[in-house]
Parts: C-alpha cells; sequence; structure tokens
C-alpha cells in the first residue's frame, strides 16, 4: 500500500477520461462498490485540504533570475527575426508559399516566429517552477487552468488576435506579472471582448441545437426485437449502432500491435500440420483483409469493443495457476465461444450477414488476442483458466448489449449536444500551408444539422490520378483545367483606339506584327471597323494559367462567332495584344447609304463588348470553382495515400492533390485525371443531389466526426450514427429543424409541442386529425406513463388463477 501512497493521482487518472480509476473500477465492480469507492477518496481529500490547505499567492508566479534573462532573450531574437522578414518584404524578396499571396505568406511567417517565442518563453518559465509550487500543482493536477496560463503570468502573455487576424503591433511582450504598457493594454481588451461576446453568444446557439436534437430524435429507442425504432413504429435501424451493444459497456481495446504485418500473422501461428491450425491461419489472413477495408489507416487502436480483454486475461493468470495449454484445446475453445456470441437471431440470409457485421471486429480481437500460439507461449494458461476465460467473455458480451426499452435518441442526442457547449463559436483553421479558412466549430455544426443548401465555406477535396500524382507540373495541369479563369484574370490593361486604316495603324510598337498577319493571311480588310479594341495580357498571369493567345482568340471566337474580327502577336513577343474589331456585315450587302437607326455605333459597342467579355468569358475552368489549391501533404498523415507494401506493412504516399473554393463535384468527377472514387466535398445537399442518399449519411457522419473531433471532443459512432439514420431514413435529408421536425407523420399534439404550436393546432382542428397518443410529448402533456424504459410492456393478469389465490392475513399491529 505504500507504493500507492507515493504516487502522483490527477484529472487524467481519477478523472472522467476513459481508462481512468473510475472507469475502470465501474466496468469490474459495478456502480455501487466505484460509488463507495470515491466517497472515501473524497473524504480523503476533505481531510488532507482541511490539515494542510491549499493557498497560492504572487510568490508562486516568480521564477528565478535565468528564467527571465532567457524570456527577454527569446523575444529579443523572435523581434530580430520578425524585422528580418519585413525587410525582406520591403525588399520585395520574399517568395509567397503554395497557394498564397505574399500578403498571406507574410503574416503566416510573423504568426509563426511570435507564436513560437510565446512558447518557448513559457516552457522556460513553467521548467524554472519546482514542483512544490502551488500554481504549478494546479495545472499539472488539472484541477484549474492550464500551462498557457503559466506562460501569460510568469513569461509574455503573447500575441492579440481578432477574428484569427493578427492584430498589427498587437504583440504583448509583458507578462501580467510585470503589467502591460497602455497600447498593449488596448490590443488586449480588443482581442479579450470578442472571446466574451463568443461566450456568450455560443451558449445560445448550442443550447438551441441541443434542445432540436433532442425534439428531432426522443422517441427513438430500442425495440424488443433489437431494431431502433421511432414513435410511429418507422424503422431507424435494423441493430443499434451496427452491433447491438449499450454505449456504457464498451471500451478502446487495440487490436494486436504492429497492424498485423505478414510476420505477426506468422508469430500467431504455429507450424503443427493440422487441418485446424490450416483453417486458423486462413482465418487470421481473412480477419486482416476486414480489418484493412474498415481501417484503411491502419489505426486500430481506438476500437471500441465489450469485454476488455488485457484486463480479464490478468485476472485468468491471477486467478490460476500458470502451465501450457495444447494449441487445439485454444482453437476449438474460441470457435465454440466465437459462435455462442449472438446478436441478431435468425436463420435467414439477412439475418446471417447482420450477425457477422455486429461480431466481426468482436471476433477479430478474440482470434488475434486468443490465437493458439498465444495462449499456450505468452498467457500459459491452464485448461482451467482458460475456459473461466471463455466463460467470463461470453457473460460479459451478453451483459454488454442493449436492453429493450432504451431510449437511445435521446441519449444520442445529449452526447452530441454536450461536446457542442465545449466548442467555439468560430473556429478559424488555415487547412495546411493554403490560406483557405474552413468553417468549424457551432457555425459548421448548424450548417450540417441545418441542411444548408448554401455553406459558408463549401470546398472540394480532389485526388488525383495517374502522373499528377506525383508530378506538380501535370498537377498544376489539371488546377488549371479545374480552376474558373475569366479573361480579366489575364489582361494587363485594355484601350478603345480610332485606327481607320489597319495595315498603317495609329499604334506604332504593334506596325511590324499587324502588317505581317495581313500579309501572311490575305485578308479583305474593308469591312472591318475603323474603331479597335486593344486588350494587353499579362505575360505572368498567362504563363500561371498554362494559356496561349491562340487558345485566348478561338475563345473569344466561339463566344462572339463571325461578327468579330480578332488578330494576336506570338506568344514569345515583348507585350501579348489581342487586337478586336467588329466586322460590319452589312456593308456588302447594302447598295444605297440608307442607314439603320437601331444600329449603335462601333466606339459604344465595343465599350460593351469590352466590359462583358472581362467578366463573361470563360477561358478555361468550372464556372463555379474560384480557386484551386494544390496541396502536397508531406505533414498531415491524415491525407496521405495508403497501401500495402509486399510484406503486409502498411505505407502512406504523399501524393499531390487539390483543394478548390466552392464546388461543382459533378463536373469535377468528370474530369481527366481526378480520382473519381476518392473525391469529396464538405457540401452534404450537393452530395446528396449527386450521389444519393446512402453516401450522404456517410458524408453527415463524416463531417459532424471531423467538427466533433477538431477540437479534441470524441462521440462514440453509435450515437452519430443514429442522428444521421433520423436524418435520411425517409430517402430524402431531414432538417433538425421546424421545416424537418413538424413535417414527420406524427400526431397533432408532437407537432405543436415545437415551435409552431398555433399553426400546429389549427390544422389539426381544420382536418379534424386524431392523435394515437404513442410519443413522449404528448403522454407528458396528458399526465400519463409514457411507453418508454420500464413502461414499455404491461402486465397481464391471469383471472382464472386469481379464483383459487389465498388470501394473507394482514396483520398491521
Amino acid at each position: 500500500m505504500v507504493d500507492y501512497y507515493r504516487e502522483s493521482y490527477v484529472k487524467r487518472t481519477l478523472g472522467t477520461s476513459a481508462g481512468s480509476l473510475l472507469h475502470i473500477a465501474f466496468m469490474e465492480c459495478g456502480h455501487h462498490i466505484t460509488g463507495r469507492l470515491y466517497y472515501h477518496i473524497q473524504l480523503a481529500v476533505n481531510n488532507c485540504l482541511m490539515l494542510e490547505g491549499h493557498s497560492t499567492g504572487i510568490a508562486d508566479t516568480i521564477a528565478d533570475q535565468q528564467a527571465y534573462d532567457t524570456i527577454r532573450s527569446t523575444i529579443g531574437k523572435a523581434k530580430l527575426e520578425v524585422n528580418k522578414v519585413i525587410e525582406r518584404a520591403h525588399r520585395d524578396s520574399l517568395d509567397p508559399s503554395s497557394g498564397n499571396s505574399l500578403r498571406q505568406t507574410f503574416e503566416n511567417m510573423v504568426i509563426g516566429l511570435l507564436n513560437s517565442a510565446r512558447d518557448n518563453t513559457g516552457s522556460s518559465a513553467q521548467r524554472s517552477l519546482s514542483d512544490f509550487n502551488q500554481f504549478k500543482a494546479m495545472v499539472v493536477s488539472g484541477a484549474k487552468g492550464l500551462s498557457i496560463n503559466i506562460s501569460q503570468v510568469i513569461a509574455c502573455v503573447g500575441q492579440q488576435n481578432v477574428e484569427g487576424k493578427r492584430i498589427p503591433f498587437g504583440f504583448v511582450e509583458n507578462s501580467y506579472l510585470q503589467g502591460l504598457t497602455t497600447v498593449e493594454f488596448y490590443f488586449h481588451v480588443m482581442g479579450g471582448r470578442e472571446s466574451l461576446i463568443d461566450t456568450a453568444v455560443k451558449t445560445a446557439e448550442t443550447g438551441y441545437i441541443q434542445r432540436r436534437l433532442i425534439k428531432a430524435m426522443k422517441s427513438v429507442m430500442v425495440k424488443y426485437d433489437g431494431t431502433a425504432r421511432n414513435q410511429i413504429e418507422q424503422l431507424i435501424q435494423f441493430t443499434y449502432g451496427e452491433d447491438g451493444l449499450a454505449g456504457e459497456n464498451v471500451e478502446f481495446q487495440s487490436i494486436i500491435s504492429k497492424f498485423l504485418t505478414d510476420d505477426v500473422i506468422r508469430d500467431l501461428y504455429t507450424n503443427e500440420s493440422l487441418q485446424l491450425l490450416d483453417d486458423e491461419w486462413k482465418q487470421l489472413n481473412n480477419d486482416r483483409l476486414n480489418l484493412r477495408q474498415i481501417f484503411p489507416t491502419g489505426d486500430t487502436s481506438k476500437i471500441v469493443l465489450p469485454c476488455n480483454l488485457e484486463r480479464l486475461i490478468y485476472n485468468a493468470k491471477k486467478n490460476f495457476s500458470i502451465s501450457n495449454l495444447s494449441p487445439m484445446q485454444v482453437t476449438q475453445g474460441l470457435q465454440k465461444l466465437t459462435q455462442r456470441l449472438i446478436i441478431v437471431k435468425g436463420d435467414d440470409r439477412l439475418s446471417h450477414e447482420a450477425q457477422h457485421n455486429a461480431t466481426m471486429l468482436m471476433n477479430i480481437l478474440l482470434r488475434s488476442s486468443l490465437s493458439s500460439r498465444q495462449v499456450p507461449e505468452i498467457h500459459r494458461l491452464t485448461e482451467e483458466a482458460f475456459n473461466w476465460l471463455c466463460g467470463e467473455i461470453e457473460t460479459r458480451f451478453q451483459q454488454a448489449q442493449v436492453q429493450a426499452g432504451e431510449m437511445i435518441g435521446a441519449l444520442a442526442a445529449q452526447s452530441l449536444g454536450e461536446p457542442a457547449t465545449q466548442m467555439t463559436l468560430n473556429t478559424f483553421h488555415y487547412a495546411g500551408v493554403s490560406a483557405k479558412n474552413l468553417t468549424l466549430g457551432v457555425r459548421r455544426l448548424k450548417e450540417i444539422i441545418n441542411v444548408s443548401k448554401k455553406p459558408k465555406t463549401s470546398s472540394l477535396t480532389v485526388y488525383l490520378t495517374g502522373q499528377a500524382t506525383n508530378n506538380a507540373e501535370q498537377c498544376k495541369q489539371v488546377s488549371c483545367r479545374l480552376e474558373h479563369c475569366t479573361l480579366r484574370k489575364v489582361t494587363a490593361n485594355t484601350t478603345i483606339y480610332y485606327d481607320p486604316d489597319p495595315q498603317e495603324t495609329v499604334i506604332s510598337e504593334d506596325q511590324e506584327w499587324v502588317n505581317t498577319y495581313y500579309e501572311m493571311l490575305d485578308q479583305d480588310i474593308m469591312n472591318i471597323s475603323q474603331w479597335l479594341l486593344r486588350i494587353e495580357l499579362d505575360r505572368k498571369r498567362m504563363a500561371d494559367k498554362i494559356l496561349s493567345m491562340e487558345q485566348i482568340s478561338e475563345k473569344i471566337c466561339q463566344g462572339f462567332g463571325g461578327c468579330l474580327n480578332v488578330i494576336f502577336n506570338d506568344d514569345n513577343a515583348e507585350k501579348l495584344v489581342l487586337r478586336i474589331g467588329t466586322v460590319d456585315q452589312t456593308k456588302s450587302s447594302m447598295t444605297d447609304e440608307s442607314e439603320d437607326t437601331t444600329r449603335m455605333d462601333d466606339d459604344t459597342f465595343l465599350r460593351c463588348l469590352e466590359s462583358s467579355m472581362l467578366s463573361d468569358l470563360t477561358l478555361q475552368g468550372i464556372e463555379a470553382i474560384s480557386k484551386v489549391y494544390m496541396v502536397n501533404p508531406k505533414a498531415d498523415e491524415s491525407k496521405k495515400r495508403i497501401q500495402t507494401s509486399e510484406n503486409g506493412e502498411i505505407e502512406r504516399i504523399a501524393d499531390w492533390m487539390l483543394e478548390t473554393d466552392e464546388t461543382s463535384l459533378k463536373k469535377v468527377l468528370s474530369t481527366k485525371d481526378v480520382d473519381s472514387c476518392r473525391t469529396f466535398t464538405n457540401d452534404v445537399v450537393e452530395i446528396f443531389d449527386v450521389l444519393g442518399i446512402e453516401i450522404v449519411r456517410k458524408a453527415i457522419e463524416r463531417e459532424m466526426n471531423h467538427v466533433i473531433s477538431f477540437d479534441g471532443s470524441y462521440v462514440n459512432y453509435r450515437h452519430l450514427a443514429l442522428l444521421c439514420d433520423v436524418m435520411t431514413t425517409k430517402g430524402h435529408l431531414m432538417a433538425i429543424t421546424r421545416h424537418g421536425i413538424n413535417r414527420q407523420d406524427v400526431g397533432p399534439i408532437m407537432r405543436c409541442s415545437f415551435e409552431e404550436t398555433v399553426d400546429g393546432l389549427m390544422e389539426a382542428v381544420a382536418h379534424a386529425e386524431q392523435d394515437p397518443l404513442k410519443g413522449i410529448s404528448e403522454n407528458i402533456l396528458l399526465g400519463q406513463l409514457a411507453k418508454i424504459g420500464t413502461g414499455s410492456f404491461d402486465l397481464l393478469l391471469d383471472v382464472e388463477k386469481c379464483s383459487s389465490a389465498m388470501e394473507l392475513p394482514m396483520n398491521f399491529a
């Protein structure tokens, strides 16, 4: 016991995190014993605080002289580095990073230098504090505060931001202990005000989101046939969470390390040439294939399954003597065990498939952890211990199944609403190296559950095929084929001239190439207008968009037909010039000099032509896509392509890929060199229009998971899946708003209990609607017991048995 007292117990070990003392005590001993344990822990803590006390003061915020010297020198170096970057920007020697403008590159460099200065000064300040420092003790134990609070109090407050952008001159180099200057305080208040208002607005928004989620999902419950249905018996899920297990009875487990490479498979397998062991070998190979399909990234450390095998095996070793067991007994025992783990009963093909899918991961975990090699050689269990282990696994697996009557809809809504309250209202996040600002946090969550037709920052992630994956030039060509480019984007300047004789042009710098052009073509110039639109193009932008003069000329001729005469000089000329004149097609046909009064003057026409051509003439790309960024995900592991090497190991390859502003999924999927299997958009409505309901269900789950996991929160898959199924179960997207919830086929009392009270009641009265009182709102409104939980069944009285009942004497004295 002495060793236990020497350990330091912090929030991570005693708190609500997965794998903490609380969690393991609950899973192993039940709620009653865990409650008593925490009562005694609290008693000990209270006594400790009563005797020792805990107070922190100014003395705890003072570091040693060496730490202060380090802080000053670090900030001084950061200032020098920033000044060098400013100087490079002034001299125009700063190269823009991929997908960024010069200004954005400069900002990113400055922010990077200042943030690293704050972090470095903070870490040196923390190192200087002793382990007995009360301020540090609060942070380390998890009682209150973060390490950034120590940094800001002792070392340096850091850069102030508003709306995710740096305030110029807003770097606060003083600490709270030293005190801020007037200018520093002014900028600090600007940053502080934003976070205060953010918190106030966020509270209202997340509260309303949670109310809507509860209202949409509260009637979904597990029925006696194991399905999840709502109050009108509409099928939401065949098996709850696709595995039929309750969320409180599962925990993170990892399927054998090194992700089952060929060497690991060989280690699991014994070399005795027996048919049974050959079958085990084949099964382990199949398990590996299935795992790679379910978890293509190779991360099998966060699989949620019941019956923690590690603890069960430890208990088996502790309670039974260690000895050897024959591989045959292990394999046969394991086969019988996996057959007894039943979620979906039934002998038809669909039931067999549902049962296989529900127990697939559990069976893979058992076969890899309790293989015929592992049990005798590594765990060294006796036959008695192995039988006990199998019996314990079966019992716990049956206990882990969800109970009929469980209100899984309300549970899912709470599980999604709680992390939403922890999110920030506006999360400003620059994706990788590009300047693409993605909407995250509460705003994005609202967009998803409202099924917003126009998301604030819709974006496509485009994966490539062939040479474009590892060749930057070919990747650039694909990006040019996607990014919308108008004539205005490549134009340097435009001018309208009066030029009566094209062969003797008034523009001296064009004289030489114009004469050459007309000599070579031998063209009739009599019907060309005397007014001329001259467009000078920007060579750098033309090269960036991979455009030639001929391509632009062809596009103009296609757009305006034969009524324009377009001539252009060579792509290698000093200036790239287009000369556009109107062709008077009526001159040759008109014999007399009668004027057409409806005709516009040539110069006026050219002015209108100039404005419409610059804005509306598409040279290349897809109109909806305004910008495309090239991304090489060397740093971002999640965007790398996964492939399996020859020896069975997982390899991550950084291929070139594209990210866009705005989306046009259908057109992009049909573009050459685009991988139509992996390319996706974050606009769920567009996915529904292009790919259908089944894909959009997965897309909503993916987007919700991305928003929730971005700030480190976690929601079990079964809760997310239930929301996705509620939104898509009718074959169209149901928004979690009054337009979606109140359009369901439910009774009038349920409809009038959410937002449209008077409208719902008036409509019900006008159509003489009836309400079967199946839902929760209806029963609460009428003061009845709802058909949920333990009220989801009735008791029948056997009247015949009552006649032979004996009257018991009731002695109240």
